[in-house]
Order: C-alpha cells, then sequence, then structure tokens
C-alpha cells in the first residue's frame, strides 16, 4: 500500500505518457518479485505492447515472443484476473503451446478496466520455480491494477487531447482565410464570395450581427484587392455624433466652426487610392446621407466650410447589422443610398449558426490572448468544448473574445474557469407547440429544469465541482448548483445514501 501510495504521488508529477507507463510497470514488478512485466493496451480494437521491462527496469526485446497467448486471451475474454501458480504443471494452461514453448512458471494477468470496458492488460510473470506467485500476491496487484486504470486513464486521455488540439492547430493554419477563422460550410461559401469580389472596384455592403467580424471582412477584401498596398481607412458612423460626423467623412477648412483652428483632411481623403469601409453605416443620419451618396456617385467631396470640390478616388465598403430593407420603409434609410452600397451584398453568418467554427476559434483566440497577457493559458477540456458549441452566442465572436479573456484571467489550478450563462445555452431537442400544449406551464419547466440537473449528476457521478463535474457540465458554478439541488430537493438515490451528492 504504501508502493501504492507512493506511485500514485510520483504519477501527479509525470507529464509524458511514455514515462508514466514505464514507472508503472516497473512498480508492479516490484510489488509482485517478478522477474518482468509487460502492459499490453487496446489500440484500435487490437492488443498492442506498450511496455516490457525486466527486474533491472531495462526493456526487453523481442517481448511478443515472451507471452502467453492462452492465458493473454482468457484475460480478453473474462475480464477478470488469471494466476497460474505454476504454468507447466497447471491443468487448465500446462498444454498450451506457448506455456510449453516458453517453459513458464508462474504468471499474474490482469485486466486494466475503464467503466467496464479493456483498457488493456497487465502482465507479470517468473521463468524460476522458486518465486511462484501467491494468492497475496495477485490480491496486492489486484488492487493495484485498479488504480492503474485510473492513473493509465487519465494519462492517455491528456495524450489524446494534446495530439486534439495539434491537429486543431495544423488544421487552424490549413483553413485560415487571411486573419479568418472558419471552415463550415457558410463561412466557406462567404471566403469564395469574398475572393470573386475582391478583384472588382464595386461597392459592398457586408450584413451581420454586431461581433461577426464584418470590419475582418472588409480589411480581407482590402488586402486582395489590387489596392491592397494603400490606406485601408474605417470610419463607425454611429459612434461620432451628428454634428462631427460630417467634417469626420469630408473634413473642413479654418474657420468653418467654433474649434475649427486649422484645415482637416476627412476619411475620404485620407482613403485616396484605398479603402473607406462605412462601418455601421445604418446609423448615419438621414440629412447625411444625401451627402454621402453624392460622395459615392460622383467620387467628388467638399469640405465642412469650404467651397472647391475636391476629387478622390476610393473603394466604398459599408457595414450594418441592421437590415436596411426595414430601415427603408420606415423612412430611416435612403433607398438609393442602398443600391448604391449594395452592389455586391455579402452576409455574415452568426456563430450559434456554424458551431462547427466555434471551437476553433475559441483555441485561436486562447493563444492570442495568452500572448497579449504574456502567459501560456489552459486547453479547452471536451466538457467545455461541448459547452462552447451548445451556447447560442448573442454576441458572437465578440463576445467568444471577452467569455476567454475573462476565464484566462480567472483560471486556476491549470483549469479554464470558463462561464456562460446557462439561459443561453441551445436545446438539444427544440419542443414544437402542439394543439394539445401550445406552450410549457411554468410547473412543466421546473420539473425539466430538474430532470435536467439530476441528469448531469448521475453523468458525473454525482460530483457537483471539479473536472467534468455536474457544475461543469451545465456551465454554472459549485455554489450556484449546489443552490439548486437543495432548492429541488435532489437527493442521491437510496442505494447509493452512503455516497452524498459531493462538492
Amino acid at each position: 500500500y504504501e508502493q501504492m501510495v507512493q506511485f500514485s504521488n510520483q504519477m501527479m508529477q509525470k507529464h509524458s505518457v511514455s514515462e508514466l507507463l514505464d514507472d508503472l510497470m516497473d512498480a508492479v514488478i516490484q510489488i509482485s518479485s517478478a522477474d518482468k512485466g509487460f502492459l499490453i493496451l487496446m489500440n484500435g480494437g487490437e492488443l498492442a505492447i506498450k511496455v516490457a521491462r525486466n527486474l533491472q527496469r531495462e526493456n526487453i526485446a523481442d517481448a511478443i515472443s515472451q507471452l502467453s497467448d492462452s492465458i493473454v486471451a482468457k484475460v480478453v475474454k473474462t475480464k477478470k484476473p488469471v494466476i497460474v501458480s505454476d504454468a507447466m504443471n497447471d491443468d487448465e494452461f500446462a498444454k498450451a503451446k506457448s506455456v510449453m514453448k516458453l517453459k513458464l512458471s508462474s504468471i499474474i494477468c490482469l485486466p486494466l478496466l475503464e467503466k467496464g470496458s479493456l483498457l488493456g492488460i497487465l502482465y507479470v510473470g517468473n521463468d524460476s520455480l522458486t518465486n511462484l506467485m501467491t494468492e497475496d500476491t495477485l490480491r496486492s496487484c489486484t488492487i493495484f491494477a485498479s488504480q492503474a486504470s485510473l492513473i493509465v486513464a487519465n494519462a492517455l486521455y491528456l495524450e489524446e487531447l494534446k495530439l486534439d488540439n495539434k491537429s486543431l492547430h495544423d488544421k487552424l493554419q490549413t483553413m485560415r482565410f487571411g486573419k479568418i477563422i472558419g471552415t463550415s460550410p457558410q463561412m466557406q461559401k462567404v471566403f469564395k464570395t469574398v475572393e470573386k469580389v475582391s478583384q472588382t472596384d464595386i461597392s459592398v455592403l457586408i450584413t451581420g450581427e454586431t461581433g461577426t467580424g464584418k470590419e475582418l471582412i472588409a480589411n480581407e477584401i482590402h488586402q486582395r484587392s489590387p489596392r491592397h498596398d494603400k490606406p485601408f481607412v474605417v470610419i463607425n458612423c454611429g459612434a461620432i455624433p451628428e454634428n462631427l460626423l460630417e467634417s469626420e467623412l469630408f473634413g473642413h477648412v479654418k474657420g468653418a466652426f467654433t474649434g475649427a483652428v486649422t484645415d482637416k483632411k476627412g476619411r475620404f481623403e485620407a482613403a485616396h487610392q484605398g479603402t473607406l469601409f462605412l462601418d455601421e453605416v445604418g446609423e448615419m443620419p438621414h440629412a447625411l446621407q444625401v451627402k454621402l451618396l453624392r460622395a459615392i456617385q460622383e467620387r467628388v467631396i467638399v469640405p465642412v466650410g469650404g467651397t472647391t470640390p475636391k476629387s478622390v478616388d476610393i473603394r466604398i465598403i459599408g457595414a450594418t447589422h441592421r437590415n436596411l430593407e426595414d430601415e427603408i420603409k420606415e423612412g430611416r434609410f435612403r433607398e438609393d443610398l442602398y443600391y448604391r452600397l449594395s452592389v455586391f451584398p455579402v452576409d455574415v453568418p452568426p456563430l450559434r449558426d456554424r458551431a462547427d467554427d466555434v471551437v476553433q476559434i475559441a483555441a485561436h483566440l486562447l493563444r492570442q490572448i495568452g500572448q497579449e497577457l504574456g502567459v501560456t493559458p489552459p486547453e479547452l477540456t471536451q466538457a467545455q468544448a461541448a459547452r462552447l458549441k451548445a451556447y447560442r452566442w448573442p454576441g458572437n465572436v465578440r463576445e467568444l473574445r471577452n467569455r476567454l479573456e475573462r476565464a484566462v484571467i480567472m483560471s486556476r489550478d491549470g483549469r479554464l474557469d470558463l462561464e456562460l450563462p446557462q439561459e443561453q445555452v441551445k436545446a438539444k431537442a427544440p419542443i414544437e407547440p402542439t394543439a394539445e400544449a401550445p406552450f410549457l406551464t411554468e410547473s412543466r419547466m421546473r420539473e425539466l429544469e430538474r430532470d435536467n440537473l439530476i441528469s448531469a449528476l448521475r453523468h458525473a457521478n454525482w460530483r457537483v465541482s471539479g473536472p467534468d463535474g455536474a457544475a461543469e457540465l451545465l456551465g454554472l458554478r459549485p455554489t450556484t448548483l449546489t443552490a439548486r439541488i437543495k432548492s429541488f430537493g435532489i437527493e442521491r438515490p437510496r442505494a447509493q445514501r452512503g455516497r452524498p451528492v459531493r462538492n
């Protein structure tokens, strides 16, 4: 038992799976007083020897030739430990070809199980008749194998996560579209549209919800256009007061208004021979829309307070989160300006409609945030990745970055402290209203919430907090979940009453 505790503590410090497996095998050989030991793991439905060690902690060459096929086969079939104290005189195995060929003396073969599934096999043996295995040895090794199963499963799980992250990183490098990340069909369609329109000089109107990355799309159009080496000038039409917006767009001359102490160039002039990006153009005051239309049509501007027209050579890209056709009907946006801007429309889909992109974008943002903060950010767990995909993201990519940035800052013990409001999680199976049940009553909603809490607790083996605990699965704080458990009067089933709900 002391060796087991010591081994477990050592494993907490290991980062390499190969080191962990070697040390595991050495520990089993020591506990069993065996001459040699083998760790065999399932790999794609087939058994493969991962470690072959002897008493001197040396790797064994040609390991496969030293195993008894018949004994291994029995453990695979029954998933139960097998001890053969004297193989050459054993009624069941003495006549097995592998036993006779190897002249085996004493063997213990133990299954490594994870949730009832065979993870692998621990195989230790002696060739000498003077040191035969006993039932006491089997009991010690069986207890150790149970502990080893957890350690090996977690190590392989972490290794798989690292490989998944590397694969994801490699995939990101191949699926980038400039600074934009997206592998979903919706974004691939946007990328193809951008490639086509970039080579022209026509006006583009980019539509989409706030935070979807409309400015990134506009910048990509500019970078892929013949004007890529000229200025890309941005102005947010909704962020500048109406009395200053005209001056920001067209410039002003000295004395045009109080505070105009010098001539000033506007964004149109600053973008000469390049691209002018009119972000949130739907917020522009109606009176100023007439002057914008004239400037776009004639490529001529007149600074505020000036009389001399100035020619400008620019490409116009507009963006808005509003439905401009509805704005036209309401009289808030000019129809002629809309058609002048929307020669080539590009619609950017919201993040909730491209769940396959969310985890890729999150992985990229985590690395970016880590570089900005000068830290190595924790990696996403599988449970967190699933929650990211299930969340609705009303604020789109901007919200995703904000939540990840906070999660990195608040992370502790090497884990990302990611919080997502439960009310924005997409339902797995939307409930269609019927004539008999046009809506859910409050009591039915509470019943569904209670069922959801119990389901998560069962999945987490009634563990509230910690990695893959019910709180993490539900996207709640452990304290919040504990309060809800109490409010619903949820208790562990009678058969498990001895083990209360754990924090």
